[in-house]
């Protein structure tokens, strides 16, 4: 891959700018929010129950607040590199939005903000697939042994 990148990487940035520029609209301009509902995502996706639902169950918001390994300000700070008092009020913002739900001191992903976010989801899928045919293209362009 690394060899191949200046031929690459025109394939390889314009899923990336899609997925950052829709998350940045998304979040009012604010690409920080991203991140944060990004760590608090990760936490959700790392639930095994999260595992077993489907689209349709998720975006139906019959489960108003996700099950996850739950997450704090403290914690999501730490591993953005972020200001404690940056994340705090910006969590507060994504609380009062309905995309974040506090439950004590974790914080957690919300059926509001797993379908606001329909055109975030869509461009990371695309970059996915399009990573995945970059790849593959390699793998086939490769001199068979």
């Amino acid at each position: 891959m690394a060899e191949n990148y200046p031929a690459l990487a025109d394939d390889l940035l314009r899923p990336l700018l899609e997925l950052c520029s829709r998350s940045r609209a998304a979040c009012g301009g604010d690409f920080d929010k991203f991140l944060i509902l990004l760590a608090v995502g990760m936490r959700t996706t790392g639930h095994p129950d999260f595992a077993r639902r489907t689209q349709a169950e998720l975006l139906s918001g019959e489960i108003p607040v996700f099950p996850g390994l739950g997450t704090n300000v403290r914690s999501i700070a730490d591993s953005l590199g972020m200001p404690k008092e940056t994340v705090r009020r910006k969590v507060a913002e994504l609380v009062d939005t309905g995309w974040l739900a506090r439950e004590g001191n974790e914080l957690y992903f919300t059926a509001q903000a797993y379908s606001d976010l329909v055109p975030v989801r869509e461009a990371i899928e695309f970059q996915a697939v399009r990573y995945h045919e970059i790849v593959q293209a390699l793998i086939d362009a490769q001199p068979r042994g």
